[in-house]
């Protein structure tokens, strides 16, 4: 049986650290993610064609838009891929694309003009080849937050759940009960104890104090993220402000990525409007 070839592709900041994953087979591929702007559809539609398979799916597990909103590009590159996501993921986007396109309104030139139509995911799994790319996660408290698990290579791509030096985007998951899921999902992924494991975001220049023995083991985005989410936890707890909360968050992890993710996700915690 041949083996599933992964390539990560990492978007830039402008696109949020984005994670794209392209899953080659022998002689077909699964793309997982799609970016965010024109320009990261094109870029991943080079990579596409520089591997030499034929593309059979793309892959949208989340409603964030660096996971759908760049899939014109990849349509119209290849109009004989499949376009799957989860029924609530694709429900939601069909809900939600509208106000989306404006928010993100900004990208000027680079902003997407069109919805793909995506064809609801009714299994648990994306076939490729002879593998299985199996959806796990959406707990009761997390519906629509998924993870992939390929089995046989023991590769675990963690999408929206897993970050690695990039600050989370909490604001959409700002009740207790929400994180404690999120961490539940995180002792889950590391009960597998994956050989590979992908953060849907990571931010890979980040600078260390000092250098890295060699064969040191490489940074665990599992790990990473829950260190994360407990000292949110933590810092939320304490009788200060918001803007104290913010601050403790961005000194104790001071070369993270997307420091603007901070505050939102303060104040939603607290029940507080965003600042103006």
């Amino acid at each position: 049986m041949h083996p599933l070839e992964y390539r990560v592709v990492d978007l830039p900041e402008s696109s949020l650290h984005k994670a794209a994953v392209l899953v080659l087979g022998q002689h077909r591929a699964v793309l997982v993610g799609t970016g965010l702007r024109l320009s990261d559809g094109r870029r991943l539609v080079r990579e596409v064609e520089r591997s030499g398979r034929r593309l059979s799916a793309v892959l949208v597990p989340h409603h964030a838009p660096d996971c759908w909103l760049a899939a014109e590009v990849l349509r119209d590159a290849f109009p004989e891929a499949r376009f799957l996501a989860p029924r609530p993921v694709r429900d939601r986007i069909e809900r939600d694309h509208l106000a989306v396109r404006a928010a993100w309104a900004g990208l000027g030139d680079e902003l997407p003009s069109r919805l793909v139509a995506l064809e609801p995911l009714e299994e648990d799994a994306v076939e490729l080849e002879d593998h299985r790319l199996e959806l796990r996660g959406a707990s009761l408290g997390l519906p629509d937050l998924h993870y992939l698990w390929e089995h046989r290579s023991r590769t675990l791509l963690g999408g929206p759940l897993l970050w690695l030096h990039v600050h989370p985007w909490l604001a959409a998951t700002p009740l207790a009960p929400q994180r404690e899921a999120w961490i539940d999902l995180l002792d889950e992924m590391a009960a597998l104890e994956p050989l590979r494991t992908v953060p849907g975001h990571r931010h890979l220049t980040t600078p260390v104090p000092a250098p890295v023995p060699e064969g040191a083991p490489a940074p665990d985005p599992i790990a990473w993220t829950g260190d994360y989410l407990r000292a949110f936890t933590t810092e939320l707890g304490k009788p200060v402000g918001p803007d104290a909360v913010t601050a403790a968050l961005l000194r104790r992890y001071p070369s993270a990525a997307l420091p603007s993710a901070v505050a939102p996700a303060v104040r939603a915690a607290r029940g507080e409007p965003a600042a103006a």
